[in-house]
């Protein structure tokens, strides 16, 4: 099986857990972080190449606390060579409601990573986006509309990934963005469209999410199959480059073992 289908599967997993379990469950991304550092672990060498890792589902199943530039932060994924770290991976990813907190996911990913690459870290970012994302409206108990992330969102991204500023601590060594459906759209679409006809359908958000677990089947999105229209030719290159999982593992291997190798 191919590590790409690895993490589809993966991701398949986490987003039916998310479905059942409480919002602020870590068990919802261990599977994510889990298949991420298996598949690291063995491109690395595993530990007889000296490497190790942290993170939920591998090990001890804890994340490793980093002494950062300004803070501490538990780290989703850390990497180690002989019982040092030396790489890491934060892993993110947005099912509902991300319009209103676009903004703060991104300054958050900023100020964590200078904190992290300040302390001469290698660090990338995962970023999986639902690609038909519901909004929630937790004072009309429903879903109200269905959002799609478009160039305005997304932007900032492409702009940081050509920053050609100096010192660019607050940007990741590498970064991976990639739009899934989950199978379930629907469903989904059902509860929008009687909002949208004037007839709204309150519902136990909790109850309706475990009924749906049965339809997820989770699938990539090319950037091109998203609303093209809210992405100009620009955006769609950044995308299509920034989206391919197997290079963006290969890359930082890559950067992972050069680290070592520099020590």
């Amino acid at each position: 099986m191919s590590n790409k289908e690895l993490f589809r599967k993966s991701l398949e997993e986490g987003y039916k857990k998310y479905l059942t379990l409480h919002p602020r469950s870590n068990e919802k991304i261990l599977p994510m972080h889990k298949c991420i550092s298996k598949i690291v672990l063995d491109e690395l060498g595993g530990e007889k190449k000296g490497y190790s890792i942290k993170s939920l589902g591998i090990g001890d199943g804890k994340e490793y606390r980093f002494e950062g530039m300004y803070y501490e932060k538990s780290l989703d994924i850390t990497i180690f060579y002989n019982d040092r770290p030396i790489s890491g991976i934060g892993f993110k990813f947005i099912t509902t409601n991300y319009k209103q907190n676009s903004n703060n996911y991104f300054e958050n990913m900023l100020g964590e990573t200078a904190n992290i690459r300040r302390k001469d870290f290698i660090y990338g970012q995962v970023l999986v986006f639902k690609h038909m994302m519901p909004y929630y409206s937790s004072d009309e108990k429903t879903f109200t509309k269905i959002e799609h992330i478009n160039a305005e969102n997304i932007r900032k991204y492409l702009k940081l990934k050509y920053d050609d500023g100096a010192p660019l601590y607050h940007r990741p060594d590498i970064m991976f963005i990639s739009f899934i459906e989950t199978g379930d759209e629907s469903e989904f679409k059902k509860i929008v469209d009687s909002y949208s006809a004037g007839s709204p359908i309150k519902i136990n958000k909790l109850e309706f999410h475990k009924a749906l677990v049965e339809k997820v089947n989770v699938s990539f999105i090319a950037p091109a199959q998203t609303k093209k229209s809210d992405f100009d030719n620009e955006m769609i290159d950044f995308l299509n480059k920034i989206s391919h999982f197997d290079r963006f593992i290969e890359a930082f291997v890559n950067m992972t073992k050069a680290k070592t190798y520099g020590r």
